[in-house]
């Protein structure tokens, strides 16, 4: 008999149930259920205060990875970065409390949430501090890769780049050389923003400045002439493993003039919409992502999907990876089947049998009544509180590791259920069923889970969903549990749903799920109809309003269900860089191929950065809508649906089809004659007596001129980026300056203090033909010094650069973001200082009135 695994997990001893539904005050009324409930919170103040001190030991004891996806994040002071939110907007003695506390890290403001550095054993301690709603820990984010493809491999045809030290493999299945030869672009005048776990962090097999040298990535001293480096906005994940900077050499493989930013993704999916904004504003046209997080909400839009919709507001396309999390049956009526998730639409309550409760007094269920277990048959037949399922290879050996991820349908800061998941392991010689891991909520206030399991092979494990408190008066909730990592560990399951209530298999999840971004699945680069089998499947279902930005509480449910299609689009993977993926050389020259929808994601946004490139003038939302729309499917000899007798459609195993770049330009009406006007115009180091104009590099043009006029003309002009107005409407220049071609940018001084100005720039082109753009700026009111704004990395030899993390409501730019609501009246304030307060108060008068409403094929496991 196996250990008590209770002993392991370190679970927390009863606790009041009262104490665990504290929450907003629509959601007061006391449970009937008597059950103690435990948290990851509450597990890993106990495993501390326990001994538990050292990260890998906290993470063994909550039944946690030690690192990648879904760990806990960590400081050199073996501090565990968290986030804290309050009720409502923090007041000073708020904050000062926490900071006696903690490390406050960020402000995420307007909402009332900070992210933190804490002992562990505070970690409690911060949930009891007046006015906080909850404290949890900061899971790490997965990414679409981690992943490597079985079985014969093809030899492969694509020749090495004219420039550059690896063959572009994508280009053949998804047409792209054959589009930039007859439509003659490559990618120049688009930015393409990335963002990942970090960029410049490794430096082998090789660096940063090695990829510029070699060509397989822009910057000074790049053999191909492409001398502007990609852009590092933020990078702060250190021990990462540069997966940004892999996916940026696809994109430049396919795009090779296009601009690249880098941004990682933050420390929790709020930080990571901060990230997405602050790309927009650096002139990101296009953005692509591979990240996923635990905490991200499964029936609702959460935080990072909502700054998706507001960039695309601004005229960007987002791409995300679909994940990697599928897995296939192989046995019995699994066989050929989808497996790797289980939902149904409402909780079916029914007795737990007697052997989830452990005979060991640290059980949290030992003794405890009031609980109850998920019935996974829909029939009213007979009750089964337990699906079986069983795991590869014959028993003996190592344990293989899975890592569950779930959801119930219940809005973010309206949980009124509590619950966890309990795995056994059979025992061949008693039959009877041994505890081997617990996947708890992350926290009283979130409807997900997520944890670690290492279940024995060659056996039979069940797996039990535990309700241990209820709001009697609320609906039963909607379930999902599926295997982030480890899903192919096993054969089968019993329970294969009803296709009504029941479904088995869709795996996609969070903003790669919910519609907000162009969601990418992985096809084989060298046999691009066959769908990788690691590739996630949808659809999804949303249930609830997106999450309230402004303030901690439930967002009303929807009318009714909506099934939302993902993923949207496909794309290959498996193609070679310098660095990133696995080696599949001949030992003397290595071969570096990078599998995963992380891949896939980035060679889909460099064909759309082709289509952007040759129709400058098309927005966000009619090239998204294009790239699925000349996408081939599989009449067209795309992809063939190796799934479809399961029961599960072309549109949720790849969407539309492959992506078409040679499809998608021939439907793009071609770029007008002339010079384009510029974009991504920008006032940096705004002074009372001048500032700086920016913008990119503008394609076609000869020369250009910088315009300086009355801010009058603004309401002609209208916003940045406008039309120039006619000649007869715009007023006499107060300044005006030639400039080379290459120029991307001007300081104008001796202005005057508090005054609206407009810039227009205009492209001039080699016979005469101009294109414009204007960017109203206004000077401060008096002389102070001003807050720098972070400069792109522009290196002689490249090197990282850090930028500070700015909170959600810094990052606004031109349009109304919902994260970033507060401080839009800092341009009309007279005094800085004055600014300052009155900023903060109106923030906190708006949140204070605020309504309320990717799997893997490692037997040994990972």
């Amino acid at each position: 008999m196996r250990a008590p695994v209770w002993r392991g997990l370190a679970v927390c001893a009863a606790i009041p149930i009262a104490v665990m539904m504290l929450g907003p005050a629509a959601h007061a009324e006391e449970p009937v259920s008597e059950a103690p409930a435990t948290t990851l919170t509450e597990r890993i103040v106990e495993a501390a205060e326990a001994g538990a001190t050292a990260p890998s030991e906290l993470a063994a004891e909550v039944s946690l990875p030690a690192d990648g996806g879904g760990s806990l994040t960590f400081d050199a002071a073996e501090r565990i970065v968290a986030t804290v939110v309050f009720a409502q907007a923090p007041t000073d003695a708020d904050r000062a409390a926490l900071a006696a506390l903690a490390e406050i890290d960020t402000d995420l403001a307007p909402f009332p949430a900070f992210t933190v550095r804490v002992d562990p054993a505070q970690l409690g301690t911060l949930g009891e501090l007046p006015g906080v709603l909850s404290a949890t820990p900061a899971l790490s984010p997965f990414t679409g890769t981690d992943v490597r493809a079985e079985g014969p491999r093809a030899a492969t045809d694509a020749p090495v780049a004219p420039c550059g030290p690896i063959p572009i493999e994508a280009d053949s299945p998804l047409r792209s050389a054959e589009a930039r030869a007859q439509f003659g672009v490559d990618g120049t005048g688009v930015t393409v923003g990335v963002i990942s776990d970090s960029f410049a962090q490794t430096a082998a097999p090789t660096s940063w400045q090695d990829d510029v040298a070699s060509g397989a990535l822009p910057g000074p001293g790049n053999p191909c002439g492409r001398e502007t480096p990609v852009e590092v906005l933020f990078d702060g994940t250190s021990g990462a493993s540069d997966e940004g900077r892999g996916m940026a050499q696809l994109v430049h493989g396919i795009a090779p003039g296009a601009r690249i930013l880098f941004a990682d993704a933050g420390r929790s999916d709020m930080e990571m919409a901060n990230h997405i904004v602050a790309l927009q504003e650096a002139g990101a046209d296009i953005i692509v992502d591979d990240i996923s997080w635990t905490q991200e909400t499964l029936y609702q839009q959460g935080f990072i999907s909502s700054a998706i919709e507001e960039v695309k507001s601004r005229g960007v396309a987002y791409f995300t990876s679909a994940g990697n999390s599928n897995a296939v049956g192989s046995v019995g009526a699994s066989a050929g089947r989808p497996i790797s998730s289980w939902s149904t639409a409402a909780y079916r309550p029914t007795e737990c049998p007697a052997w989830v409760v452990t005979d060991d007094e640290d059980d949290p269920l030992y003794g405890a009544t009031g609980f109850d277990c998920l019935d996974f048959d829909p029939s009213d037949a007979v009750a089964t509180p337990y699906d079986t399922l069983h795991t590869l290879g014959e028993p003996g050996g190592n344990d293989i590791t899975v890592q569950p991820i779930g959801s119930i349908g219940e809005p973010l800061f309206g949980v009124t259920t509590q619950y966890e998941w309990r795995y056994f392991a059979v025992d061949p010689a008693t039959q009877e069923p041994e505890l081997v891991g617990v996947v708890p909520q992350i926290g009283a206030e979130f409807p997900g889970v997520s944890g670690q399991v290492a279940v024995p092979r060659g056996a039979e494990i069940r797996m039990v969903m535990v309700r241990t408190a209820h709001d009697p008066a609320a609906p039963l909730p909607a379930v999902t549990i599926s295997f982030m990592r480890g899903g192919p560990a096993f054969t089968d399951r019993a329970h294969l749903g009803d296709g009504v209530t029941d479904i088995v298999g869709p795996s996609t999840f969070g903003h790669s799920a919910d519609g907000s971004g162009l969601s990418t699945a992985s096809l084989h680069w060298d046999a691009p109809e066959t769908v990788r089998d690691y590739s996630s499947l949808g659809s999804a279902t949303l249930r609830f309003e997106p999450v309230n930005l402004q303030a901690p509480t439930p967002s009303a449910a929807l009318p009714s269900p909506v099934r939302v299609q993902s993923p949207h689009i496909a794309a290959v993977d498996g193609t070679q860089t310098t660095f990133f993926g696995e080696d599949e050389g001949d030992g003397e020259q290595p071969e570096y191929r990078f599998y995963g929808t992380s891949a896939a994601a980035p060679n889909a946004a460099a064909v759309a950065a082709l289509g952007k490139s040759y129709a400058p003038s098309v927005g966000g939302a009619e090239l998204s809508a294009l790239i699925q729309a000349t996408a081939r499917g599989t009449a067209e000899g795309g992809p063939v649906n190796p799934y479809l007798a399961a029961g599960h459609s072309d549109a949720d195993v790849f969407g539309a089809g492959i992506v078409d770049a040679m499809g998608l330009l021939e439907a793009l009406p071609a770029a007008p004659v002339g010079p384009a006007a510029p974009t991504g115009l920008r006032a940096t180091d705004v002074t009372a007596s001048g500032f700086a104009v920016g913008w990119d590099p503008v394609a076609g043009a000869a020369s250009l001129r910088v315009d300086l006029l009355p801010g009058a003309a603004e309401q002609a002009a209208g916003a940045a980026g406008a039309a120039t107005p006619s000649a007869d409407q715009a007023p006499a220049p107060l300044a005006s300056v030639e400039l080379p071609a290459d120029a991307t940018g001007h300081r104008f001084t001796e202005l005057a203090a508090d005054t609206a100005y407009l810039v227009r720039v205009t492209a001039v082109g080699a016979e005469g033909q101009t294109a414009a753009s204007t960017l109203p700026v206004r000077t401060i009111a008096a002389e102070v010094t001003p807050k720098p704004k972070p400069e792109p990395v522009v290196p002689t030899t490249p090197e990282p650069q850090q930028q500070a993390r700015g909170p959600l409501a810094q990052t606004g730019g031109g349009s109304a973001l919902p994260i970033i609501i507060a401080g839009g009246a800092l341009l009309l304030v007279g005094a800085a200082t004055i600014a300052v307060v009155a900023a903060r108060r109106r923030s906190a008068l708006a949140l204070g009135d605020a309504p309320g409403p990717d799997a893997v094929r490692r037997e040994a496991g990972e």
